[in-house]
């Protein structure tokens, strides 16, 4: 959420990226709300959706850093989650 108020302050908004990440925080937010039921699959998917968008985002002139910085956090989380369920089988 700090990503998102970051982007939305910055001194030139990047409507793009904050659609960005929010797309990619509804994604994560959605896994939270099906916590028991998150399948190694769906990890994966979000993962890769996650990475892209901040390719994405990096390699756009103009992006914020918190926006950035929101989605390594993300993808952080995501990774470990992805080995935290690998190990549960």
């Amino acid at each position: 959420m700090a990503g998102m108020r970051a982007t939305a302050r910055a001194s030139t908004p990047n409507p793009k990226a904050e659609a960005l990440l929010r797309a990619c925080m509804d994604l994560v937010e959605h896994l939270v709300r099906q916590s028991l039921d998150v399948t190694a699959a769906e990890v994966e998917t979000t993962l890769n959706v996650v990475e892209n968008a901040h390719a994405e985002m990096e390699a756009e002139v103009g992006a914020t850093n918190a926006a950035t910085t929101a989605l390594k956090n993300a993808i952080g989380r995501l990774r470990a989650l992805r080995l935290e369920i690998q190990q549960a089988k």
